[in-house]
């Protein structure tokens, strides 16, 4: 057994209790049986096959104290990034702990958000429908971690027909000790609603976090969500964030994930297509130096046929960096008339980088087109050449290579709004300026 380990496992003995009140007896029920499970397995080791490429020894020997409120900011005021010309409702997490103008809001419109410990208290009866459903299909013991110790998090349920819902959520780490912070989500969208989510992940000082962050998304028929994400956090810090989508008849998921720092970033995407006439599009840039690593785990399970799936992820890793990318497409047997595709591409900028990318296909059914594919290189030493025979310097012309690299992603952004701060942020930490969150070009601001 690891040190944070033991630290859990005798911080779940002695807290059993406390971690179960002001639950719902459903949600207690699904808390205590991960705690179970989690006793039992303990952390992904390298036998488990799609974690033998993330190095957790250096976290898992270390302590981090479990968050609890007085480890919270009180009275903390809600932050946005600074986005011109992009309007959008705010709310803010911190260690875990929903930040809003209230505990729970109903707007107008039908939509309800706030924390996910009032909702369930407030709202069992639609809860209890879509809680746990989709992320305890996975055998994955940081998926039982989380469910058995968050402490809140966010809800969201928009009903039918709200055409542009946007939601900002500036999700800080924070805490005053080396932390272990557990946040969970819960997102419903019925039919026909499009709603667009802008995420800031970032740590505003250089304390250590083990931080777990989960979120489960049902898109009912004809809906729409856009999810897009920026990860920087400090060089003390992992991060695993885990999301599972179920997607219904002719709906469409699209997420845009930007990973530029951190000690360990993991992001897991589980999408479940269960209607036909679906489009997935999940899109993704990740960029390591010194001894970071991102890593990105992508499944994606057509298990209606007539559907659209792409993966599209790129990396740039400089120093000692190291990535993992673990993409698979599984198309079952009736999944006919399926369209899936993947790509990972790499460039690695020294000999001590590395990259394991690891495509999959799974296919049961005969009437479908799918491809996957992965090219790592370096950077291209003839078009170097040419771009430093117009006067360019040999450190510029690598950028503007670099940088023409990441235009797949960011030209994917479907919000105009976020086109120019995302091609600013991709820029400064291409350049080396981006390794916390004081140096972000989304400057954080307070929201009242």
């Amino acid at each position: 057994m690891s040190n944070l380990q033991d630290t859990i496992i005798q911080y779940m003995d002695q807290n059993q209790e406390k971690l179960l009140q002001d639950w719902p007896i459903f949600i207690q029920k699904e808390r205590h049986k991960a705690a179970l499970s989690f006793k039992k397995k303990g952390f992904p080791n390298l036998k488990t096959e799609k974690w033998q490429k993330t190095k957790l020894k250096g976290f898992l020997n270390r302590y981090f104290h479990p968050v609890i409120a007085s480890l919270v900011p009180h009275n903390d005021p809600i932050t946005k990034c600074f986005i011109p010309d992009l309007e959008t409702k705010n709310i803010s997490l911190i260690n875990g702990y929903y930040i809003g103008k209230k505990p729970i809001e109903e707007l107008s419109n039908g939509i309800i958000l706030g924390s996910i410990k009032v909702a369930a208290q407030k709202y069992p009866d639609l809860l209890v429908n879509y809680f746990n459903r989709l992320a305890a299909k996975q055998n994955n013991s940081i998926n039982d971690l989380n469910t058995a110790l968050f402490k809140d998090g966010f809800f969201l349920f928009v009903p039918e027909n709200i055409k542009d819902f946007k939601l900002q959520i500036t999700h800080r780490l924070d805490a005053p000790a080396d932390a272990l912070v557990n946040t969970r989500n819960l997102i419903i969208v019925e039919a026909g609603s499009k709603v667009s989510l802008i995420q800031c992940d970032d740590s505003n000082n250089h304390r250590g976090h083990f931080a777990t962050y989960h979120s489960e998304v049902f898109i009912h028929p004809k809906a729409r969500v856009n999810w897009y994400k920026y990860q920087n956090i400090n060089n003390n810090s992992a991060l695993f964030s885990n999301a599972f989508y179920q997607v219904a008849e002719k709906a469409h998921l699209y997420t845009n994930f930007f990973e530029l720092n951190g000690k360990l970033l993991r992001n897991e995407q589980h999408a479940d297509i269960v209607g036909q006439d679906v489009k997935v599009d999940l899109y993704g840039l990740y960029l390591t130096d010194k001894k970071q690593q991102a890593d990105n785990v992508i499944f994606v399970s057509h298990s209606s046929g007539h559907s659209y799936s792409n993966q599209k992820f790129k990396g740039i890793l400089d120093d000692s960096g190291k990535a993992f990318f673990n993409g698979q497409i599984l198309v079952k047997k009736d999944a006919q008339q399926t369209n899936a595709y993947q790509k990972n591409d790499n460039i690695l900028l020294t000999d001590k980088a590395r990259i394991s990318s690891q495509p999959f296909l799974e296919i049961y059914a005969d009437d479908v087109s799918c491809s996957h594919g992965s090219t790592t290189g370096q950077i291209d030493e003839e078009a170097l050449f040419y771009i430093r025979q117009r006067g360019i310097g040999k450190r510029d012309a690598q950028l503007l290579q670099l940088y023409a690299f990441t235009g797949e992603i960011i030209d994917a952004i479907a919000l105009p709004e976020l086109i120019e701060p995302t091609k600013d942020l991709i820029k400064k930490r291409l350049n080396g300026e981006l390794d916390d969150c004081e140096d972000c070009i989304l400057q954080c601001t307070v929201k009242h």
